[in-house]
């Protein structure tokens, strides 16, 4: 239910709209920046990668990750707009990071450091004990899946690093290489609701993304919820049901 005393920051709500207590059967979350967050591991788990690579362990890691993170940000706007796939994106920003360096790297070594990148990765994923006691209170009244942009077994070692695995079995766990697109195309929203047996609006999406989280799901008649933390400014449209700042918040809607 939703409470009277429900801080602003969690009153944006549709426009004549109730509760979803009752309305909703499936929860749907995206996974990076939403239940797990990019910022907490990726610096710490990069320079790691770095001291560990061949092409890089006699360099400034610190030196490494500033130009590391300029091409990141770079590529991952085309990647955002669908420009390049995630393997290209990878791919782009280490070659291209130690070219700044004077060296030569090829798409076999930036696998390389991709793989180390990940193994390090995971001593840096924990999770918040708010977000398994919210978990756990979801599961007991709804449906739990995820929907996530990415590769399978690098999204499932997030989840199993995470501890909420249990919460969400792999059958829940819709990984667009594993669907076949990403989001936000429709068919990766509608694989979640054919296994659920669900109706689009009988499901709520939460995540960080406003095209893959909330306008991607609404288009096909689903509800959604906008996980802001960066405290971005809103599109006037679609209207979301809710945006909030912390995952613990969700509970004022459900």
């Amino acid at each position: 239910m939703i409470l009277n005393n429900m801080r602003p920051s969690v009153m944006r709500m549709e426009e004549g709209g109730t509760g979803l207590h009752g309305q909703i059967r499936l929860i749907l979350f995206d996974l990076d920046d939403t239940l797990l967050h990019f910022d907490d591991y990726w610096e710490a788990s990069s320079k790691e990668a770095f001291r560990h690579h061949p092409l890089t362990c006699e360099e400034d890691p610190d030196q490494l990750f500033a130009c590391f993170r300029q091409k990141s940000e770079v590529y991952e706007r085309q990647y955002y707009h669908q420009q390049i796939s995630i393997q290209q994106f990878r791919e782009k920003r280490f070659i291209e990071t130690l070219a700044e360096f004077g060296k030569q790297a090829d798409e076999l070594s930036a696998k390389a450091f991709e793989k180390i990148y990940q193994q390090q990765s995971k001593a840096f994923m924990k999770a918040d004990e708010r977000l398994i006691e919210l978990l756990s209170t979801l599961q007991a009244r709804y449906l739990l899946g995820i929907v996530t942009n990415g590769t399978a077994s690098w999204q499932q070692d997030k989840l199993q690093a995470l501890g909420v695995n249990r919460f969400f079995p792999a059958e829940s766990v819709f990984i667009s290489e594993q669907v076949g697109c990403e989001k936000p195309s429709p068919e990766i929203y509608y694989r979640p609701l054919r296994h659920f047996r669900v109706e689009p609006n009988e499901a709520l999406f939460v995540g960080d993304s406003w095209k893959n989280d909330v306008e991607g799901p609404m288009r096909i008649g689903m509800k959604s919820i906008w996980f802001n933390k960066k405290g971005r400014t809103q599109p006037a449209s679609p209207v979301p049901v809710g945006t909030i700042k912390q995952i613990s918040e969700l509970k004022a809607f459900v």
